[in-house]
């Protein structure tokens, strides 16, 4: 569940009440009268889908655990949003379900505790205690004489002290190391302050960064942060081998949620203090960033539980069969599904997990954890409604095998993870490093052998020493040694080896991006002088002029919000007194300009500076969410006193009728041939022209490479550029960004033509669906309206989702409409949009794609 309501107030408890109650009749929410549920579809023949237990019996469910002696035990959340006159129970409860009559279903919820509040997790240690995490605090209870009452509970075996009170972005997802340890997550608690304290006095403290994954001894002692970047690492999970993994929501304009494999010291990106978006260049969400860590596979929206699927060996087995297990299973609770993810071999160590979907139900269903017996059968908690106001529904399933069998022996095999950790663990532990294996270490291209490799010297403040007055020939070394002296001065406590603004001076664009963000994240002072020196290039690239501003704010104020950085930057555009290219650079990093500006704010730009900066505004103003950008694009269409790029421009980007004719056909275009092509395509009856039949298949790209050679003509840069800018044409735009102009949703190509081999750009424009990155796949979308849409996800902010789907139209959708999700592992670039273009058109997109470094 994500992180989208104001935070509520509410007072700490005193004391706990412990009982056990009964719950036979009765519903806490009057509203909330039994219904007959749909029933969630399994995708496996040999498998079935049964309830449980529903309202009245459970309501609000959460977390499960199966304990030793067998028990479910599932938190009944009665603090998550009371609704005004709420007259329940005023603390959440641990209910211990059970079927008398062995019928399947459970007809008796006893209280095996209570007394906790915005409870969110519960698992069951390997010694057999209890250990259940609220949102301030993890606590452990004790039933060994199992009769359904704790005789012994251990509270702030972790404790979070903080001004937040959000009910789902604290503490949560327990996983147990099997060496006498936990692991849990912690949400990104807003951005507030914090201090989490174990059970022996350690405290760890910070703000904004993010949330975080610890570790902690079975007692609460020896607190140890373990990785950050997260949004909320909701559920946690290992594997037989002893893998660490977490789900993980997602800010607002950064889908989709993440599956993560965990690693010590990892960075997976995300910082809360740099806006919800996600949008900054100081956040990567998919490694973008070095030092930051790509995802395992992206999810389906608010991922919630994750577990690893390895059932012990039984006589009676009724759990799922062979192919399953292994697998990590994720609960997506907006996609009403839960997914299982086919963890890589060692051969693909390094790649993403393969998606499948096991359960899908309907709009009434919205699986949060999981549960698995000792017959290998899963239970599953089910919050019912969309509301995160209490409303009284809930409903546990079973996923079960129809026919039960022996399991002689376990079935998990050992994955590329596995081999991928030995390696890492390898540079990990490594007592005596030298300089020279240290600077090849950082030359790795492979970010989580460079992470590990970063994390590694960031504890060996000696060896930075003589790292710092090394020659490091290659940029991806002094990217690496910097954030590894970031690490030590952080671990230390100390004043770093190098301060961070000796960096600025170094010529990679990437190092000095890394150093801002350095800056800024500390609010180091001393560097102010050295940032406001160093804004005043005016060769400076968007990413990094906005990263210096970011940092000055922060070194200037007690706290910098998104919407701050934003209104100084449309403050910077609206300015006469700006010039043209720090408007542009402004509005080039300013996040989500399509919803922020209006086309009365972009309109006295298009009289500023040449005819470049004109044409260039022109396409900004053509992509804005402001309906009246339709009146000002036609007066800059029909304007023979506009120049030509701009006349060019405007056409690309409106939706003309019939009516539109007589002026369309009055545009006199004497020869200039981007203008007449313009004006072709922006006709209401413009069909492209069928495709030659000489071309090759699209999967003969070496075939296509020899075509395209043989089309008459020059490459014309600038008619490729057209080509990738028109909705009409090719369309990119709508997904990639290049030149500062399109969408972030996916792929940037500003530097594709650097990056990638040339045969990789034309690959992937005639055969998209070959390799699609997990954040970049799409969905099949059924709304409320009755529409099935092929879509990919472009955006999340509160309760609406934006897409876009086939036909290049972004649309938005209310969550509460979406009636089904089913991801689709295909590109929303279609397989034949070659097939629109003509020869010189296709040859040119090519060509000037292949320029962009």
């Amino acid at each position: 569940m994500h992180s989208r309501r104001p935070s509520l107030r509410r007072s700490l408890l005193s004391s706990v009440a412990l009982a056990a109650v009964t719950l036979t009749t009765g519903t806490l929410l009057s509203q909330a009268p039994p219904v007959t549920p749909e029933q969630p579809k399994v995708d496996d023949a040999t498998m079935q889908v049964t309830l449980f237990a529903q309202e009245p019996l459970v309501q609000q469910p959460i977390g499960m655990t199966i304990t030793k002696d067998g028990k479910l035990l599932v938190i009944q959340s009665n603090t998550h949003f009371p609704p005004k006159g709420f007259t329940g129970p005023k603390t959440d409860r641990i209910l211990w379900l059970q079927d008398k009559d062995g019928d399947g279903k459970a007809e008796k919820a006893d209280v095996f505790f209570e007394g906790t509040v915005m409870t969110m997790d519960i698992a069951t240690a390997p010694d057999g205690a209890i250990y259940v995490a609220t949102r301030d605090e993890i606590l452990r209870l004790r039933d060994d004489d199992g009769d359904g009452k704790p005789e012994k509970v251990d509270r702030k075996l972790v404790f979070l002290d903080t001004t937040g009170r959000y009910p789902h972005n604290g503490l949560s997802g327990l996983a147990f190391d099997g060496k006498g340890g936990l692991y849990f997550g912690m949400g990104e608690n807003l951005g507030a302050a914090y201090t989490l304290i174990g059970a022996d006095g350690v405290k760890h403290s910070d703000q904004g960064e993010g949330g975080n994954v610890f570790h902690i001894n079975l007692d609460g002692g020896k607190l140890h942060r373990v990785a950050n970047g997260f949004w909320n690492p909701f559920g946690m999970c290992m594997d037989t081998d002893g893998n660490v993994f977490a789900t993980d929501n997602d800010p607002d304009s950064r889908p989709p949620n993440r599956l993560h494999h965990i690693i010590e010291g990892g960075d997976y990106g995300y910082k809360f203090r740099y806006g919800r978006s996600g949008l900054h260049p100081f956040v990567a969400w998919n490694g973008e960033l070095p030092g930051t860590l790509p995802m395992l596979a992206g999810t389906g929206e608010a991922a919630c539980d994750v577990i690893y699927y390895a059932p012990s060996p039984t006589k009676e087995f009724r759990g799922l069969p062979a192919p399953w297990h292994g697998q990590l299973l994720v609960a997506s609770w907006v996609d009403h599904t839960v997914e299982a993810y086919t963890l890589p071999d060692r051969e693909h160590a390094y790649e993403p997990a393969k998606k499948k979907v096991l359960i899908h139900g309907g709009q009434d269903f919205r699986p949060v954890a999981f549960a698995v017996a000792a017959d290998g059968s899963i239970y599953l908690s089910d919050w019912v409604k969309r509301d995160y106001e209490l409303h009284g529904y809930g409903r546990v399933w079973r996923i079960s095998a129809k026919d039960a069998h022996e399991l002689a022996a376990p079935l998990a095999a050992k994955s590329g993870i596995t081999w991928k950790q030995e390696q890492l663990s390898k540079i990990l532990d490594k007592k005596k490093v030298t300089p020279l294996e240290a600077a090849d270490w950082l030359n790795d291209a492979n970010p989580w052998r460079f992470s590990t490799a970063v994390t590694r010297l960031g504890r060996d403040t000696d060896l930075l020493w003589i790292m710092k007055d090394t020659r490091l020939s290659y940029p991806r070394q002094r990217q690496g040694l910097l954030l590894a002296i970031q690490q030590d001065a952080a671990r230390t406590n100390a004043e770093p080896i190098v301060p961070p603004q000796k960096f600025l001076e170094d010529e990679d664009p990437t190092v000095q991006l890394l150093a801002l963000k350095w800056i800024s994240d500390i609010r180091f002072a001393p560097a102010r002088s050295a940032v406001e020196k160093y804004l005043a290039n005016p060769e400076l690239t968007p990413a990094l002029f906005y990263g210096g501003i970011t940092a000055l704010s922060r070194i200037d104020s007690a706290e910098v919000k998104e919407a701050d950085l934003v209104k100084t930057l449309k403050q910077r555009i609206t300015d006469p007194a700006t010039p043209a290219r720090l408007k542009r650079t402004a509005l080039e990093i300013l996040p989500d300009r399509e919803r922020q500006l209006l086309a009365k704010e972009l309109e006295p730009l298009l009289s500023e500076g040449d005819a470049t900066f004109q044409e260039w505004v022109t396409h900004v103003l053509g992509t804005l969410r402001d309906n009246n950008r339709e009146p000002l694009l036609r007066k800059l269409a029909f304007d023979e006193k506009r120049p030509s790029p701009v006349r060019v421009a405007a056409l690309m980007y409106l939706t003309l009728t019939d009516a539109d004719k007589p002026a369309l056909d009055a545009i006199k275009t004497d020869g200039d041939k981007a203008l007449a092509r313009a004006k072709e395509i922006a006709a209401p009856n413009y069909l492209p022209a069928t495709p030659p039949a000489t071309r090759p298949p699209l999967q003969d790209v070496e075939g296509w490479e020899k075509y395209l050679a043989k089309v008459p003509g020059k490459p014309d840069l600038a008619n490729g550029r057209t080509v990738f800018l028109s909705p009409r044409q090719g369309g990119c735009a709508m997904c990639h960004r290049a030149e500062g102009l399109g969408n972030v949703a996916g792929p940037n190509l500003s530097t594709i033509g650097s990056a990638k081999t040339s045969n990789y750009i034309l690959e992937s424009l005639l055969q998209p669906n070959r390799s699609v990155a997990p954040q970049f796949e799409c969905y099949v979308l059924t709304t409320a309206d009755g529409q099935t849409r092929t879509v990919f996800q472009l955006a999340e902010r509160g309760n609406f989702h934006t897409y876009i789907g086939l036909d290049g139209h972004a649309f938005e959708v209310q969550i509460e409409d979406i009636v089904k999700r089913d991801h689709f592992p295909l590109s929303i670039m279609p397989e034949g949009l070659v097939a629109k273009l003509t020869d010189e058109e296709v040859r040119d997109l090519v060509a000037w794609l292949r320029e962009r470094k």
